[in-house]
């Protein structure tokens, strides 16, 4: 299930669990996470796309993690 922080969404999210219960694949990619990090924009910054498909059960795989803001908190 994909879910917002706040309840504050103007359309409802995709379900991703398409094909049923069982494993699957995310892919997730962030965009803009930098872009206003301490304040409250009047314009969306950040854009996100997930894919999901069935997949059997495999490790974390992180591709690629270039974000300064995400950065800070994987580092605590």
């Amino acid at each position: 299930m994909v879910r917002a922080m706040m309840d504050d969404l103007d359309e409802e999210l995709p379900v991703l669990s398409f094909n049923g219960p069982g494993d699957y694949r995310l892919r997730v990619h962030a965009s803009g996470r930098d872009t206003a990090v301490d304040v409250t924009p009047e314009e969306v910054t950040e854009g996100y796309l997930i894919q999901a498909w069935p997949a059997s059960l495999q490790n974390v795989s992180v591709l690629r993690q270039r974000d300064s803001y995400g950065a800070s908190h994987r580092a605590r």
